[in-house]
């Protein structure tokens, strides 16, 4: 008790105890020398021993709402910075890729950053502006994605709300087990949503077609649609910088913020280097690709523990409880 008080007085159940004193050393052996057939009888009665730390309120709201509302939030604001510079470009008003990064990041960092201190906030929503502006130019696609920040912040919410239903599991081994799939299948969902998404953006100007004065836009804009939809490695992008987001955004909410903030680092690292040169789908797929390829493993890895998925403490400058 002595030894782990900062840890204990943190877990918010005995499996998080289990888990410390597994990684210390602590096996079956020790835990009779104190009375106790296994570690998690052990860590039970440390879970009950040890004072909690004030945690988070459930919300009065459903949990549905709790998690659809920021989501919202976050989606409309992002998809109407890429509404706003497509309307520009099509009106020969092209914005510079900086300002667009700072459009962009100051949407997300007033709405996914909420909850987190100035500075990570700050580095969040750069992270994900940099990755809206330079994954995909000005146009269906950008919207799409933009579109999709509501869906990974309501995803990755929902991966913690249903880890916090399995941190009662008998074992660190169970609890494991028990998160291995649903991991898969929150990307699952994510990226069908995200196609989907993109499917729907890149029809937009086709159905403008015919109307009046933008029917010449209309054509045009259609026209790069067809060549678009041609392209296995624009659809290939997309889906990358989509996977990199929801990475980013699960550590985020799973407490592991500084390797969210890298995963951001490296994936507009990578869309960056593919725009140095003319912007080609195939570098910035190849971009992408290498970001998730690199970061999953240590995500992987994070996301299966038990204190990722730990209730938030509330902060009372938001003015609501944490995710």
């Amino acid at each position: 008790m002595e030894r782990h008080q900062e840890l204990f007085a943190d877990a918010v159940d005995p499996l998080d105890i289990a888990e410390t004193l597994e990684r210390s050393g602590i096996g079956p052996q020790t835990a009779g020398r104190y009375r106790h057939g296994d570690v998690f009888s052990l860590a039970e009665e440390l879970h009950a021993r040890v004072p909690r730390r004030a945690t988070a309120l459930p919300p009065a709201e459903g949990e549905w709402r709790h998690r659809a509302r920021p989501a919202l939030i976050a989606g409309t604001a992002s998809a109407a910075v890429a509404l706003l510079l497509w309307g520009l470009s099509v009106l020969s008003l092209p914005v510079p890729p900086g300002a667009q990064v700072a459009v962009f990041a100051a949407a997300a960092g007033l709405t996914l950053g909420r909850g987190l201190p100035l500075p990570e906030r700050a580095l969040f929503g750069l992270g994900v502006g940099g990755l809206l502006a330079l994954a995909q130019g000005v146009g269906p696609a950008q919207f799409a994605l933009a579109a999709g920040v509501g869906v990974a912040e309501w995803c990755a919410r929902w991966y913690r709300h249903l880890g916090s239903g399995h941190v009662r599991s008998r074992s660190s081994h169970e609890f494991r087990a028990r998160m291995r799939p649903v991991l898969p299948a929150v990307v699952l969902v994510h990226l069908t949503v995200l196609a989907g998404l993109t499917a729907g953006a890149l029809a937009l100007p086709s159905a403008a077609a015919g109307h009046g004065a933008v029917a010449h836009v209309a054509r045009a804009a259609h026209a790069t649609h067809a060549a678009w939809a041609s392209q296995g490695t624009v659809w290939a992008a997309q889906c990358g910088a989509g996977a990199a987001l929801l990475i980013a955004l699960l550590l985020r909410h799973g407490e592991r913020t500084p390797t969210g903030l890298a995963a951001l680092a490296s994936a507009c690292g990578c869309a960056a280097l593919a725009r140095v040169t003319p912007p080609h789908p195939d570098l910035t797929a190849w971009a992408c690709a290498v970001t998730v390829g690199s970061v999953l493993p240590c995500a992987w890895i994070a996301l299966l523990s038990p204190t990722a998925h730990r209730l938030a403490i509330a902060d009372p400058g938001e003015g609501e409880p944490g995710p």
